[in-house]
């Protein structure tokens, strides 16, 4: 089973930073002596089926960035990625919320990566309920872990993501969704319910009606009225995302905005370290790779 997905040059952008990341990150915990001590994880919450096909044209729609074409060419996912890398992490931790998409990738495993099988787990979950368990169950004196959140949508809770960073071992690479959040941003500010209870989940607090809208008292000739205006350009959404991260983690990369053929962002793609002490090192070197090319 292939994993067809949206996409194109924006997701190879995403994957190859990611990767470039892990090579970097398994080679600091093999060539450091101080760091060699470490139980390294790569934690995959959203991991398809390991395999994905994008369009050979990237022509896509405005907000969702669905492919208007049938050509096809195969790319290997997030999770084939992570298992190809030079040096293996000691352990993968993969989670998906289909069981047709977790049969298929214990298939690739046990087809490709046979080595590693022992050193993997895959699980059918929802992403925050597995995150949570795994969480609990590590020795943070002893682990350190690469994690990577990349939903379909808005599926990510922040408690999910302010637990990661309470580990103080946890690298994070977060693809989060600028259309989604652009879109529940009504311009009248007159939001449904269930759209405000799933900005106030994402976001972790209710907050975000002070950040992206303000009242403003006005006149006209008939007098003083108020009116809403709102800021939900892709850069604002992008800085308060990334002050919410800086809440809780110990350093936080500049994100780089995804966008589709026509331009319109789609998400940003966010880093965050939470260990005190190789913060600096993960920042740096996330930086350099989160930059415009």
């Amino acid at each position: 089973m292939i994993e067809r997905a949206f996409g194109g040059d924006w997701t190879e952008n995403k994957l190859r930073r990611l990767r470039d990341y892990l090579v970097a990150y398994r080679s600091i915990f093999t060539a450091n002596p101080s760091a060699r001590h470490f139980k390294t994880w790569y934690v995959d919450a959203f991991a398809g089926t390991g395999s994905r096909t994008s369009p050979i044209s990237t022509k896509s729609t405005e907000e969702e960035g669905t492919p208007d074409t049938e050509a096809d060419k195969f790319f290997e996912g997030s999770a084939r990625i992570a298992l190809s890398i030079p040096s293996p992490f000691d352990r993968y931790l993969f989670v998906e919320g289909v069981k047709k998409r977790t049969a298929a990738l214990q298939t690739m495993v046990a087809g490709e990566f046979s080595q590693l099988a022992p050193r993997i787990d895959i699980k059918t979950d929802d992403a925050n309920v597995a995150l949570t368990q795994w969480c609990g169950s590590r020795d943070w004196s002893a682990e350190r872990a690469v994690v990577f959140l990349d939903p379909y949508g808005m599926q990510v809770s922040w408690n999910t993501v302010q637990m990661l960073g309470d580990t103080k071992g946890v690298d994070l690479w977060y693809l989060f969704s600028l259309a989604g959040v652009i879109r529940m941003l009504t311009r009248d500010g007159v939001i449904d319910e269930s759209w405000q209870k799933r900005l106030d989940a994402v976001f972790g607090t209710a907050d975000w009606k002070g950040h992206f809208y303000r009242t403003e008292m006005t006149a006209d000739l008939f007098g003083l009225y108020e009116v809403t205006r709102r800021d939900a350009t892709a850069q604002n959404v992008v800085s308060y995302i990334e002050g919410r991260l800086k809440s809780a983690y110990v350093a936080v990369a500049p994100s780089l905005v995804l966008r589709n053929s026509k331009s319109f962002p789609l998400f940003a793609f966010c880093f965050a370290a939470s260990n005190p002490k190789g913060a600096s090192t993960a920042l740096k070197i996330a930086t350099h790779l989160l930059k415009e090319e």
